[in-house]
């Protein structure tokens, strides 16, 4: 399990943090909506492409697929997880700023068992800690990068990566 995975990468096992009187949370369910797009992609393309040397043609992939666009209230990126029927079921914001402490977030009411990603045709699945990791990786290996799959955790969100190989059975290396 991606439990066991961890630690065997790590080297080390960790044990489950516990917290005594811990307060009951509510258990219910934030409306998923995705922040309002902005009507250029400006400063998404001038951070992606000029801080993060992230190719041009690799982003309007994506733009053009609405899995990332420019939001209108602070201009973050926006990275959107669909379902395998291309509904969006996750969000998640990064600030493009270029000074001071960067901004994350995903969005309010997101189902983490959809990413940012893209399924290709054949059965290698790539996968990343965060969306722009991704895009770098396929910037820099641009061969047929469409062919494979890659999904961004955005953090530790394994359930996203579990439900892609439960829904894309081509997946097994």
């Amino acid at each position: 399990n991606f439990q066991v995975a961890m630690q065997t990468l790590l080297g080390y096992s960790a044990l489950p943090v516990v917290h005594k009187d811990k307060p009951v949370m509510s258990k219910e369910k934030k409306e998923f909506k995705l922040p309002e797009a902005n009507r250029n992609m400006h400063r998404v393309y001038a951070y992606l492409i000029k801080q993060r040397f992230i190719s041009p043609g690799v982003i309007t992939y994506f733009a053009k697929q609405k899995l990332l666009y420019e939001d209108k209230e602070h201009h973050n990126v926006v990275f959107v997880g669909v379902d395998v029927n291309g509904v969006p079921r996750q969000a998640h914001k990064r600030s493009t700023t270029t000074y001071g402490n960067s901004f994350r977030q995903t969005i309010k009411g997101s189902d983490t068992r959809y990413s940012f990603a893209h399924f290709g045709t054949n059965n290698k699945l790539f996968i990343f800690e965060a969306p722009i990791d991704m895009l770098s990786y396929i910037t820099l290996f641009p061969n047929q990068w469409q062919d494979s799959s890659y999904i961004a955790m955005n953090g530790v969100y394994e359930s996203a990566v579990m439900t892609a190989l439960e829904e894309h059975s081509n997946l097994n290396e």
